[in-house]
C-alpha cells in the first residue's frame, strides 16, 4: 500500500511543478533537437498543461480516499457522534435537574 502511495505522490509532485513555463521551455527543447515542429507550440503546451490538471486531480482524488480509508480503519468517533454524545448529556443534565 505504501510503496503505490509513494509512487503517486512522486508522479503527482511531477504534474503538480508542471506550469506553463517549463511546458514550453520543454517544447523549445524538442524544437532543438528537431523533435517537434515550432507550430505545434500552443498544442503542445496545452495538451501538457491538461495532463498536469487531470493528473493533479486524480491525484488529489487519491490522496484524499487514502485519508478517508485510513481515517475510517482508525474507527474513531465522528462530529455526529459527538453531536448525540452532548445531546444525550444534555438530556441527562436537565433530567436530573429537574429531580433535584
Amino acid at each position: 500500500m505504501f510503496e503505490t502511495l509513494d509512487k503517486l505522490m512522486l508522479a503527482g509532485l511531477g504534474a503538480l511543478t508542471m506550469t506553463r513555463e517549463r511546458a514550453e521551455k520543454l517544447f523549445d527543447e524538442y524544437v532543438s533537437k528537431g523533435e517537434a515542429e515550432r507550430d505545434a507550440r500552443s498544442g503542445f503546451v496545452r495538451e501538457v498543461m491538461d495532463n498536469a490538471d487531470r493528473t493533479r486531480a486524480e491525484f488529489q482524488r487519491l490522496v484524499a480516499d487514502q485519508v478517508r480509508q485510513t481515517v475510517n480503519n482508525l474507527h474513531l468517533a465522528t462530529k455526529d457522534d459527538l453531536l448525540r454524545i452532548e445531546l444525550k448529556l444534555d438530556q441527562l443534565l436537565a433530567k436530573s435537574t429537574l429531580e433535584a
